[in-house]
């Protein structure tokens, strides 16, 4: 990984059959550009949980890093993120809350971008990624880590850049996160790429990675206080 760490690294993207293709290209050129050996898995139609799940029990990686179709680094800073799972028999995600799920306010690792390393998972139990009455995917891991009392990382928003269209998405007492979210100055996450407005800004985006151009001017500060668009209910 660096002249002091040798580790094995794997690198997997599920995407569907519905995906956009030039939000895929763009993404895989992102990947060339970090020089990221990128395992692009494709299903007509899976639980994201299960994918996980089958990913995790299968790799023989010390560190899995999960990259999804609408996520990128925007520099090498997420090779700190791998080391730092290694190093501590854990792993690091994007911070965000599940806003539709009591208590509203349990901040976990999500896996837009996400490292578990293989101790962490066997030391967790192996437990599940799907989701449950108290947790979207991903966040049930965090519930199990914390009972454990195993430190975790959650990457917190920095800039984002626009409101979904059911208003910005609170992240507990922290702030917001919306479309567009950029995550600790090194993660760009696009989400809901469901949208055409929403991909060709994140194809934009990828560009500008390609030609060293990315820049966060004219996005909203994540931990501003006085945002006066729509929040979500």
């Amino acid at each position: 990984m660096d002249n002091k760490i040798s580790i094995k690294v794997d690198y997997y993207s599920l995407y569907w059959n519905n995906v956009d293709k030039d939000m895929l290209e763009a993404h895989s050129k992102v990947m060339d550009f970090f020089e990221i050996p990128m395992n692009y898995h494709n299903f007509d139609r899976i639980n994201h949980g299960e994918w996980l799940e089958g990913v995790l029990k299968k790799t023989e990686a010390d560190v899995t890093v999960i990259i999804e179709p609408d996520c990128i680094p925007l520099n090498k800073n997420f090779l700190e993120y791998i080391k730092y799972s290694y190093l501590n028999s854990s792993f690091v995600g994007i911070a965000q809350s599940s806003n539709h799920l009591e208590p509203k306010s349990h901040i976990y690792a999500g896996t837009g971008f996400y490292c578990m390393s293989k101790v962490a998972y066997n030391l967790l139990g192996q437990p599940s990624f799907k989701e449950s009455y108290r947790s979207d995917t991903s966040e049930e891991v965090c519930y199990k880590a914390e009972d454990i009392g195993l430190r975790y990382r959650s990457l917190m928003p920095t800039y984002f850049e626009k409101e979904p269209a059911e208003g910005i998405w609170p992240l507990s007492s922290i702030g917001y996160y919306g479309i567009g979210t950029v995550y600790g100055n090194s993660i760009y996450h696009l989400f809901q790429a469901r949208y055409a407005q929403n991909i060709k800004m994140f194809i934009s985006r990828c560009e500008q990675i390609l030609n060293n151009t990315f820049s966060t001017e004219g996005m909203y500060d994540a931990t501003l206080f006085n945002y006066s668009g729509k929040i979500v209910p």
